[in-house]
């Protein structure tokens, strides 16, 4: 009887750790879901701030100024390009915009007018002409919303940029808040997986940086010279469009070709040349160049994390979805792969040179 009693307490224990697991579970999804739009700010915060540390941190090793100082120039420095930025090409850009919009209006006018009395061309003028109007109801209330919401929208981004210096200007602070959660003998090990997620989200940053950059320069300047218009406003949009992996290259290049089409069938096979030979460039020459340090993640993760995150958040959740999942996969293979299974290989697997057998 006391053997029974005893062989019975330690299941009842392991039972009870399960179900307090699974609670814990449960509200921490249910907590992510309800405040998902403020811990996705919250961690692109901490992305901004992990990559102006970085940049403070090679600015302080190589010139007699201060951390303190080397953030104050960075910050000076960037704020004063995006004034620059505004100030000089804002009216171009914003006017090249405006015209971009009414070009793609009357090039779907044009379309219709060419197509429409034909019956593939009627049959697919009345189901945009549905999906139109479904998506005007639908978009009203946001939209009225949005309108409503400017000042909202503008303190959100002034308390991004205040959580950004702060976080960047005491990281140690907030890291060891969060070290301070586990037990001291778990306290290294933490530390040093949080710095390898520090370290894969700095250099993702600078890799889509460099990759927005070229894109969107060369774009402008391949449409510039086929004779394209509105090359800068296409551009830009190519250029920012290249955060988003994969699916971004494919939006820019739809109102590039749109417009092209509206130049005569030449212009949109140059166009498609243009937005071709960017990305090879960008993807064959400029990623190998900074791939040593960059992230390398399965293409069929960031498909899928892009997919999950969009339908459960938005447009937000696909602008992070990379970022997320590089965070995620270093932890996941750190503390779960390499801690609990002991299997070395998942040990930096988010930076380490994918081996043959991976190839």
């Amino acid at each position: 009887m006391l053997g029974l009693g005893h062989s019975r307490k330690p299941s009842e224990a392991g039972v009870a750790r399960v179900l307090i697991a699974l609670a814990a579970l449960a509200l921490g999804l249910l907590v992510i879901w309800l405040l998902h739009t403020e811990l996705l700010l919250i961690f692109l915060a901490v992305l901004l701030a992990v990559s102006l540390r970085g940049a403070t941190d090679r600015v302080a090793a190589h010139t007699p100024l201060n951390r303190r100082l080397a953030m104050t120039l960075i910050v000076v420095v960037i704020a004063a390009a995006v004034l620059g930025f505004c100030v000089w090409v804002g009216p171009r850009l914003v006017q090249q915009v405006t015209d971009l919009v009414n070009a793609l209006i009357r090039e779907g006018q044009d379309l219709a007018s060419r197509y429409g009395h034909t019956q593939w061309g009627s049959q697919i003028l009345d189901k945009i002409k549905g999906a139109g109007a479904q998506t005007a109801q639908s978009l009203a209330a946001p939209m009225l919303t949005a309108a409503t919401s400017t000042f909202s929208g503008l303190l959100a981004i002034f308390v991004l940029i205040v959580t950004m210096i702060y976080f960047a200007a005491s990281p140690t602070l907030y890291l060891e808040g969060m070290v301070a959660l586990v037990p001291p003998a778990r306290r290294p090990r933490l530390r040093a997986v949080l710095d390898k997620v520090g370290h894969v989200l700095r250099w993702w940053f600078l890799g889509q940086m460099i990759d927005m950059a070229v894109v969107g320069l060369f774009t402008m300047i391949g449409l510039s010279v086929i004779g394209m218009p509105m090359a800068l406003a296409l551009g830009a949009i190519a250029g920012i469009l290249t955060f988003v992996p994969y699916f971004g290259a494919i939006l820019a290049a739809i109102p590039a070709l749109a417009i092209a089409l509206g130049q005569g069938l030449h212009m949109a096979f140059l166009t498609l040349i243009v937005f071709t030979i960017c990305h090879v460039i960008e993807g064959y020459i400029v990623s190998p160049l900074v791939q040593d340090r960059m992230v390398r993640l399965p293409p069929a993760l960031l498909i899928l994390s892009m997919t999950l995150l969009g339908a459960l958040f938005g447009p937000m959740g696909i602008i992070l979805a990379t970022p997320l999942a590089a965070a995620g996969l270093v932890l996941v293979s750190e503390l779960y792969v390499v801690d609990v299974l002991g299997d070395e290989r998942g040990r930096d697997v988010a930076t380490r040179p994918p081996s043959k057998t991976e190839l």
